[in-house]
């Protein structure tokens, strides 16, 4: 399969990049900072398998999602898979207290990016008669609401909906279009945007990450297996069934996770 997924020079996006590429597949990974997806594309390179290969692409400009796909149809051929995850989050803040940049430009990437990545990839997979799209959900797309992120909460809630859209406006065209949600995961998001580590607050909350968190290369290759499968147009794809939820719950009292331990914080 040939596969693109933009924001994956770390994090997430990075833990599947190198999934795919495990099992064989071609990826093209992509993020605004041009070292840092050829450091990525060196990385993944080494494993060995699968055609690698990166371009820098700002997300929120329609120009820079085209000129990313077309470069993937050059190096790769078609475009099986097409994996919406580019996103950024405000600094955690009220929002009186966001400056009138900080605003446009978690939503022109998180929500314009979105929108943009859907519009490229249903065009040119409707002219090459297939492919999967996948976008990208996290906090906030289920309506969980946390003091200081309303903006990115806001942006990641709207993944949903347009998802539901998206399907219902393709479901005769062939095309598969789902949303994936990873659950909690520990990256720098989590433990320095979402959560200050060092704070009371995280602490207070560790118990509950815990039940269930996961590290980025733990959780990456149960879902890149998961997106492979999909098949139904509107789905979600998630790390976490409500039936697994309760198995770690029903472990905890037996068995005492710490994902932020020293020593144990891991990134992709």
């Amino acid at each position: 399969m040939n596969v693109v997924i933009t924001g994956s020079s770390k994090g997430i996006g990075f833990g599947l990049a190198k999934a795919f590429v495990e099992l064989g597949h071609n990826v093209v990974v992509s993020s605004r900072n041009d070292d840092a997806v050829q450091t990525a594309v060196g990385k993944l390179s080494e494993l060995g398998k699968g055609r690698v290969a990166g371009k820098s692409c700002d997300v929120a400009d329609y120009d820079d999602v085209q000129s990313l796909w077309q470069f993937a149809k050059d190096k790769l051929g078609n475009v099986d898979i097409w994996i919406n995850n580019a996103g950024i989050t405000n600094r955690r803040a009220n929002l009186v207290d966001l400056s009138a940049t900080e605003i446009p430009r978690v939503i022109n990437t998180n929500l314009i990016g979105l929108i943009n990545g859907n519009k490229v990839a249903i065009t040119g997979m409707t002219e090459q008669n297939g492919g999967k799209i996948f976008n990208m959900e996290g906090f906030g797309a289920d309506g969980m609401v946390q003091p200081g992120m309303s903006i990115y909460g806001v942006t990641k809630r709207a993944v949903r909906y347009f998802n539901k859209a998206m399907a219902s406006e393709y479901k005769d065209s062939g095309l598969i279009i789902c949303t994936v949600d990873p659950g909690i995961v520990v990256t720098d998001f989590l433990t320095k945007d979402l959560y200050d580590a060092e704070s009371a607050e995280f602490e207070k909350r560790k118990k509950f990450l815990n039940l269930l968190g996961d590290h980025v290369e733990d959780v990456a290759p149960g879902l890149v297996s998961k997106m492979i499968a999909a098949n139904k147009n509107g789905s979600a794809v998630r790390w976490l069934s409500p039936l697994q939820v309760l198995v770690r719950f029903v472990k905890s009292f037996f068995v005492k996770r710490d994902l932020f331990q020293a020593g144990q914080l891991r990134s992709a």
